[in-house]
């Protein structure tokens, strides 16, 4: 998609261009605009704090981790001690495969689409996090990112992870957000006032 932000504000400048346009089609907006994934990777993976709405709920089986992210209430599911999925099946969130390291969860997760939640990366991301309890109210979070398409070499980080009381909120994020609806109406007026213009433009 054309960055709307390289053009003359307050115009409708993609009728100059051919093909479809930015504001055609609801579901060529950008997924976080469509409330589909958080502000940033704040479901992971990799999991990076945002602007807000950092909570998280961990529910933990014998077969599987589930970490469900305040931020658009993605839930990750992580498989414990299995193989991932076929080559072919792939999602934003990619398929994650999880294991015990002594106390410590391992996740590796691949098969992601063309689309992550992490900012440029593509289908080649290869992201490996840890989990790690080191008191009764802290985890530590680490992870390790690898995308040949766009990084020389891969990248780590960590950051604390502190237990809250708190509650994971509902993120009704469609329910409130009239500024979806209003973007698309914006965008038929401005391609109004371009055409009217252009009409006119003419004379006699």
């Amino acid at each position: 998609m054309v960055d709307d932000f390289t053009h003359k504000p307050g115009t409708a400048w993609w009728l100059d261009q051919e093909g479809p346009g930015p504001y055609d089609d609801m579901e060529t907006r950008p997924l976080r605009e469509r409330c589909l994934l958080g502000f940033g990777p704040v479901a992971g993976p990799p999991i990076f704090p945002t602007a807000y709405n950092n909570h998280k709920r961990i529910v933990q089986t014998e077969d599987y981790v589930m970490i469900l992210a305040e931020m658009v209430h993605d839930a990750r599911i992580i498989r414990l001690n299995t193989e991932h999925r076929p080559d072919h099946m792939r999602t934003w969130l990619g398929d994650s495969i999880g294991h015990w390291d002594g106390d410590t969860l391992v996740v590796d997760t691949t098969n992601f689409n063309a689309t992550p939640a992490l900012r440029a990366a593509d289908e080649n991301l290869h992201v490996v996090e840890t989990f790690r309890r080191v008191d009764e109210t802290t985890l530590i979070y680490s992870f390790t990112v690898t995308d040949p398409t766009i990084y020389a070499a891969s990248w780590s980080g960590e950051y604390p992870w502190p237990q809250t009381d708190e509650k994971v909120y509902e993120y009704a994020c469609h329910e409130g957000n009239y500024s979806f609806g209003n973007i698309m109406r914006g965008a038929r007026i401005l391609e109004r006032e371009m055409l009217a213009g252009d009409s006119g433009s003419g004379g006699d």
